[in-house]
């Protein structure tokens, strides 16, 4: 749904080879650490170093995968080699968290994955998606742009191992691809109860609330998959508070408050209605698409 935008320079790239490199395989003076093992199959991934295959760009990462999968590689031994468990899944999640800060899962916008708890001095870690599935492709278990911080909803409960990769509708939905248009193409749109009126509604029962795209389906199937309309259903009360307020605060009401308190009009909207910026990152809030989709609708914006 929202896009991921990780731009990472040499030395990021340094550090998160290091971290990969902090950790060895096997026992004593025969302990290797995954990018010395990575030499070991040199021949399968030809002209690749081990720091090709993890940073792959996300534009080129389908072609390597049609490249290597010519090559009928060895699974087993590629899944022994690029390993993600939990001596790598907490370190790369480091990285991510001091790199990116992820706040809300990028497929959903649902729910926050990263809360910090003062009491317990502690995060709510979020979870890493293997966009293209790690154990059909193994060599992209730990390339970083293959990783989408996401919630446990959409990581385990929905996507799982479903095929993305030689899926056209769906491979071209890695967010972290410039093409990747879904907040620009898709929208929310309200819909009322035909016996609604100037957004004179009742209750939430009223509204509907469906992803509407403009001039294509590019996007039904990613839809679907996380099963985007169903889930937003069950929070329309968000869309029905902001409705509410619509009918307590028109513009008269505003000007009003703003002679009364001396506060700008702008500022006294923007405190009402939680507007979000059209700059704003959408990645930091949850439901923040929906809000300024929904102030759209409203004609608050």
């Amino acid at each position: 749904m929202l896009n991921i935008h990780l731009s990472l320079n040499e030395e990021q790239k340094e550090s998160y080879i290091e971290l990969l490199c902090s950790t060895k395989f096997g026992n004593g003076k025969n302990a290797k650490t995954v990018k010395e093992k990575f030499e070991e199959h040199k021949v399968f991934f030809g002209d690749y170093s081990f720091e090709d295959i993890v940073f792959i760009e996300p534009e080129k990462i389908n072609g390597l995968v049609e490249e290597l999968e010519a090559k009928q590689p060895q699974k087993d031994a590629l899944k022994e080699l690029f390993k993600y468990d939990k001596k790598f899944q907490p370190l790369i999640a480091k990285f991510f968290e001091k790199n990116l800060n992820p706040r809300t899962c990028y497929y959903c916008n649902i729910d926050f994955i990263n809360v910090y708890d003062e009491e317990e001095n502690s995060k709510n870690k979020f979870t890493l998606d293997h966009f293209i599935d790690k154990g059909s492709y193994p060599y992209l278990a730990l390339s970083i742009f293959n990783l989408i911080p996401s919630c446990s909803v959409c990581n385990s409960k929905i996507k799982g191992r479903k095929p993305f990769y030689g899926d056209k509708e769906l491979e071209s939905t890695n967010p972290y691809l410039k093409s990747f248009r879904f907040d620009e193409k898709v929208k929310f749109k309200l819909f009322l109860h035909k016996n609604c009126k100037d957004l004179n509604i009742k209750s939430k029962a009223d509204i509907e609330i469906p992803l509407k795209e403009n001039y294509s389906n590019e996007y039904d199937k990613y839809i679907k998959v996380f099963k985007l309309n169903e889930r937003y259903q069950a929070h329309k009360d968000i869309v029905f508070e902001m409705i509410k307020n619509a009918e307590l605060y028109p513009e008269s009401r505003l000007k009003e408050l703003q002679d009364l308190t001396g506060i700008p009009y702008q500022q006294i909207k923007q405190d009402i209605f939680s507007l979000i910026d059209d700059n704003a990152d959408l990645s930091k809030e949850p439901f923040s698409k929906l809000k300024r989709d929904m102030a759209c609708e409203l004609g608050l914006v």
